[in-house]
């Protein structure tokens, strides 16, 4: 009797390890996610002119004019869309923009343009940049917190990998 319940046992320990381990866990920042490609030589980066009252403190410190965490991709976009006169206060995680900007009657499509708004709705929240420019099957992006860690990148991402939200062209 006690070699039946030894194998059953091993079966079961065997069953849970493997279910355990073959189980992958999803990539904790984009670029873990999609990666980052060094901006192509045609950017034209805006810079980062970010306000330094949320620059230069502490990640998720501070909530900005638009009701959004400093230092956070949708931040840094709802700071950008403003300064063309346009609002995306209060849109939330950059998984919900898409919704909010057609709900509020701006195109949104799968075709970048210069100054539009990458956006997808991968990964827990989201994410959102602006584009700087296009060229071939990539753009090159701005954006805040790619790398998880609060920081301003520019870098190129594969185009079809987002949705384009044109709040102003």
């Amino acid at each position: 009797m006690r070699r039946p319940l030894l194998t059953l046992a091993a079966v079961l320990a065997f069953a849970f390890s493997t279910t355990s381990t073959a189980v992958a866990a999803e990539p904790t920042t984009m670029a873990a996610a999609f990666g980052t490609v060094p901006a192509s030589s045609a950017a034209s980066a805006i810079g980062d002119i970010y306000p330094s009252k949320w620059r230069d403190v502490p990640q998720d410190s501070v909530v900005d004019d638009w009701n959004m965490y400093n230092r956070e991709c949708v931040s840094w976009a709802a700071f950008n869309v403003a300064r063309h006169g346009r609002s995306a206060a209060d849109y939330g995680d950059a998984k919900y923009w898409d919704d909010n900007a057609r709900s509020h009657g701006f195109r949104v499509d799968n075709t970048p343009t210069v100054g539009s708004i990458a956006q997808t709705d991968y990964g827990t929240y989201g994410h959102v940049a602006i584009v700087d420019s296009v060229h071939g099957g990539t753009i090159t992006v701005e954006d805040y917190n790619w790398t998880g860690d609060g920081h301003y990148l520019v870098h190129d991402v594969n185009i079809s990998s987002y949705r384009y939200i044109h709040f102003y062209n």
